[in-house]
């Protein structure tokens, strides 16, 4: 999630990201995929975006979990992540 500022008291609140469409979804995975591959170690977050990130490797390509969110599978914690929670790495 990303924050504002409120510039009347400085309060900072949360915003949801706009919500992706199935394409914008598909091609975040396809990218991921054309760069990461099975056995590869990355850094993630397996909770919040808070702190370190930990080394996990990659079981399974990235795809669409549930129809609305791109993960990757991974070992070493989480079954799988959400593309926004792999360190230095930015969807198209």
């Amino acid at each position: 999630m990303s924050t504002v500022s409120d510039s009347r008291d400085g309060a900072v609140s949360r915003r949801r990201p706009k919500p992706q469409t199935p394409e914008q979804m598909q091609a975040a995975c396809d990218a991921f995929n054309a760069t990461h591959k099975i056995g590869d170690v990355i850094e993630c977050w397996t909770g919040p975006r808070e702190g370190r990130p930990v080394e996990c490797e990659i079981r399974h390509p990235a795809c669409i979990l549930g129809g609305h969110t791109p993960v990757v599978y991974i070992a070493g914690g989480g079954g799988c992540v959400a593309l926004t929670h792999v360190a230095d790495w930015v969807a198209p």
